[in-house]
């Protein structure tokens, strides 16, 4: 039902009357940062209670990622954008009391579909400025390190989830066609990891994670 919506959202975005297109091409490119998969809190045995639990969390590092999408104008202040972003970034444990040492846990490769509505607060003038939100759509493929994650186990293979994608950004745009343009924007999903992922594993949670991608590149109007 979900994939339905998505797809009669972009054949609806995309099939206006040729005398209303407005068509644009960008292509992106800077750093993913990733929210937390999976977090655990372990307490020493014998421990004074007073005294606050080791906090485990598994994310993946920051990583650079690659952001190409086609958007369509259909009024002067609106716009659709069908976008897809790549990256791939090595899956990381952490604990709060390790100073900053993260173990290797693997690798993750995530890629994004998103059709975010876009309001452009001034749609010209040299620099432009834009808000965007809608559906998002992130597949996660893992590869697990054997004996890695230690405390938490990574999965092998790949898990999709729903989200929302919401964000900003402005272009300085130097020519009728070209435009350098920077974005901002945070894609909220359910974690790929699951309960059933730790049967036997106490403490441990799985919070909603916000995946943030900032990124710098070209917009090309045709």
């Amino acid at each position: 039902m979900k994939k339905t919506l998505l797809l009669s959202a972009l054949l609806a975005a995309f099939t206006f009357p040729a005398a209303a297109q407005d068509w644009s091409l960008g292509i992106h490119t800077g750093p993913f940062v990733f929210g937390d998969f999976v977090e655990r809190r372990i307490r020493l045995v014998g421990g004074d209670q007073s005294t606050p639990a080791t906090k485990v969390t598994l994310s993946a590092k920051t990583r650079a990622g690659l952001s190409v999408d086609l958007q369509h104008a259909f009024a002067d202040r609106w716009a659709v954008r069908a976008e897809g972003t790549f990256t791939h970034a090595p899956l990381a444990i952490k604990q709060s009391d390790s100073d900053g040492i993260a173990l290797d846990a693997g690798n993750l490769d995530v890629t994004t579909i998103s059709v975010p509505l876009v309001f452009r607060i001034n749609p010209h003038g040299t620099f432009r400025f834009h808000l965007m939100g809608g559906p998002a759509y992130a597949m996660y493929h893992a590869n697990g390190r054997t004996n890695a994650a230690g405390n938490v186990s990574v999965f092998e293979g790949t898990r999709s989830n729903w989200g929302l994608m919401f964000g900003g950004g402005v272009s300085w745009n130097f020519s009728d066609h070209f435009a350098l343009e920077g974005n901002l924007s945070d894609v909220a999903t359910a974690s790929p990891f699951h309960r059933e992922d730790f049967p036997d594993v106490p403490g441990f949670s799985i919070p909603r994670p916000h995946n943030v991608h900032t990124t710098v590149g070209l917009r090309w109007a045709f």
